[in-house]
């Protein structure tokens, strides 16, 4: 685990900038990335996308799948809570630090965290938090050693850089831990106990 910059600069704010730009409000997934962060996710199941902001992979199901699952969303921007809204209403949208979920302990049949932990200042706790609310958790993070990653530059709001052992060992503790890569990206998927 490496840290890239000292300073966290993504508070609500800097979200409600990026996601209150005119070309996030056009729908756009990566659908392969997607697939695998909902990998997991059945019909009947009460998910979680936390972290979601605009074209999640919540509103991903509902806009492009036939999943019929309740779907929950928890971000720091009002901004894609009215984005996401507007376009799925059946998505329920929770505003909140991701940090301290407002949720019982295995509320979620599956928890997803897209590109968020690299952001968080204490991964470690973060990824007890997601298990502490969910059954399964799919994470993913940028794999910042990738050849897209090394073209795209600086990623300014990322705190961290990680390893593969280092998304393993945090929520080995926690379940049945498996790791893998999906294009670009580490994936990380763990049954919690």
């Amino acid at each position: 685990m490496k840290r890239l910059h000292q300073n966290k600069i993504d508070d609500a704010k800097y979200y409600e900038k990026i996601w209150g730009e005119k070309y996030n409000q056009r729908p756009y997934y990566d659908a392969v990335r997607m697939r695998a962060l909902a990998r997991d996710v059945k019909d009947g199941m009460k998910v979680l996308d936390v972290g979601a902001g605009v074209f999640g992979t919540c509103q991903y199901i509902a806009e492009e799948t036939k999943l019929d699952c309740d779907l929950h969303c928890i971000d720091q921007s009002w901004t894609a809570k009215d984005i996401v809204k507007a376009r799925c209403p059946q998505i329920s949208f929770a505003i909140g630090d991701v940090t301290e979920l407002p949720f019982v302990d295995k509320e979620f049949d599956v928890v997803i965290a897209g590109e968020i932990i690299e952001h968080m200042e204490n991964p470690e706790e973060f990824a007890k938090e997601l298990c502490r609310v969910g059954k399964v958790v799919a994470l993913s993070t940028v794999n910042t050693k990738s050849e897209n990653a090394i073209k795209h530059g600086d990623y300014p709001e990322h705190i961290w850089e990680f390893e593969p052992e280092d998304l393993v060992e945090f929520f080995k503790p926690y379940g049945e831990t498996e790791y893998t890569t999906v294009g670009d990206y580490h994936f990380i998927y763990c049954r919690c106990r």
